[in-house]
């Protein structure tokens, strides 16, 4: 009985000593007491290694943006064409001619060409050039009149006129108000020469040539106001 006491009590001595106990290492101490090497929550950028230049992606330079094609439509051209332009000079250096012509022979009492003359004849220049209605107040011959309107008249219908854009005081509207006036009066002048011819009885040939192209250039000028207004031009055009 007490040797098997002694037994089990060396056999309980030898388990202590003997053997570590398990979970236990070589040194005594824990697994669980091991040191572990903190992590550095930044990450590191990898090592490059020497005489390796990493390549660099190319920089992209800005594109300005094509501007959209905008189709404008084409702007009406203001004032008026070319060709009307022409068309009132052209009449004008007419007019000029006839009265030049009406006056030389106002002054000369010569017979113009291609007009009858005779006593009681509808067509007879010489008459109504020479009557008591060819002068104003006696003073001024309708010839003359005539003659100076149509020398200003070739000025204001030139092209150079009706392109004209102001210089100094002078505007291009108060040129075409000066234009559009002179017709006006130009006109009242002739309402009057025609009821003189009625009052002569006899009707002259140049002279009715003469107020026909100022009808004409009365008729350009106002539709010209109408349409195109007064003093507008057109840069692009020149016009």
């Amino acid at each position: 009985m007490a040797s098997s006491k002694a037994r089990s009590k060396s056999r309980s001595a030898s388990g202590k000593g003997g053997r570590p106990a398990a979970g236990a290492g070589s040194n005594g101490k824990s697994p669980s007491s091991r040191t572990v090497p903190a992590v550095s929550a930044t990450p590191t950028s990898p090592r490059k290694s020497p005489g390796v230049t990493a390549a660099r992606p190319p920089k992209r330079t800005a594109v300005a943006p094509e501007p959209e094609e905008t189709f404008a439509p084409a702007a009406n051209p203001v004032g008026p064409p070319l060709w009307l332009q022409l068309t009132s000079t052209v009449l004008s250096v007419l007019g000029l001619a006839i009265s030049a012509y009406e006056t030389y022979a106002h002054y000369n009492g010569n017979h113009l060409l291609g007009c009858p003359s005779g006593a009681g004849g509808t067509f007879d220049c010489a008459a109504v050039i020479t009557s008591s209605q060819s002068m104003v107040f006696n003073v001024f011959p309708v010839a003359v009149l005539g003659l100076a309107f149509y020398v200003f008249a070739v000025v204001i219908f030139t092209p150079w006129a009706w392109q004209f854009r102001g210089a100094g005081f002078i505007t291009s509207r108060g040129v075409d108000i000066v234009r559009l006036g002179s017709l006006i009066v130009g006109m009242g002048f002739v309402m009057y020469l025609i009821y003189a011819e009625f009052q002569i009885g006899s009707v002259c040939e140049y002279c009715s040539g003469v107020h026909v192209v100022t009808f004409l250039l009365f008729c350009i000028t106002v539709v010209s106001a109408a349409l195109w207004g007064l003093g507008k031009r057109n840069p692009a055009r020149g016009v």
